[in-house]
């Protein structure tokens, strides 16, 4: 596959089913640990000391806001997730989302070695899973969408459907044909969405989802 910066459009965390080259949007482990990080530091080779020498090395120091990139832009999450330090300090710097991936990239370049990259842009620590749900008080089977690991004992239901909305079949062709951003739609409407967000249209996938259901609402309402 090409590995170039356009590759994290669209990545989500790694704690949120991103492959594990979505360590460059972790979070600060010195002020929040985490467990997933340090397993997919551990699978790449990479120490806990070398991924903070590299975060403070392209450190981009901004105002801390909501917390969630740490007074360092080297820290900031993905795209796809919400961040008030993020959007304020790419607005203060004059910076497009497409200065932001490339900044991005140059730490994935310098953080994970070369011999790893296919690796990192191959596996993921949490899968998504299609799955049945007993409810035993009332014997009803639904089917549902999960994330998490089965090998770490974690599983949590992302999305679930009764038997009047999804059939055996259709769960089939929704996970052939679509990718995940915490709902399941068609790729071809991912595609569209990175379109928009290179092109500065809308801010990431979840922002354009956001947006068409809105609209999708309210034209409703006038019917």
């Amino acid at each position: 596959m090409k590995i170039d910066w356009k590759t994290l459009v669209g990545e989500p965390q790694l704690c949120e089913g991103g492959r594990l080259f979505s360590i460059i949007f972790c979070c600060d482990p010195r002020r929040r640990p985490c467990n997933l990080l340090e397993k997919a530091l551990s699978l790449l080779g990479i120490t806990k000391e070398r991924f903070i020498e590299v975060m403070e090395k392209h450190k981009v120091s901004i105002k801390e806001r909501d917390g969630s990139c740490y007074g360092n832009l080297a820290f900031a999450p993905s795209i796809e997730k919400a961040s008030e330090d993020r959007d304020f300090a790419l607005r203060e710097l004059g910076w497009s989302l497409t200065q932001f991936f490339k900044y991005k990239f140059e730490i994935l370049r310098d953080l994970i070695p070369q011999e790893k990259l296919e690796y990192a842009f191959s596996t993921r620590l949490l899968r998504q899973y299609a799955v049945e749900i007993l409810d035993l008080e009332t014997k009803k089977v639904y089917k549902a969408l999960a994330l998490g690991s089965i090998e770490e004992g974690m599983l949590a239901i992302t999305e679930v459907f009764n038997e009047r909305h999804l059939k055996d079949h259709d769960l089939e062709e929704a996970i052939d044909q679509t990718a995940y951003v915490g709902v399941r739609i068609p790729k071809s409407i991912i595609d569209q969405l990175d379109e928009m967000v290179m092109r500065g249209i809308i801010q990431s996938r979840s922002d354009g989802i956001r947006r068409a259901l809105l609209l999708y609402l309210e034209a409703l309402k006038t019917k």
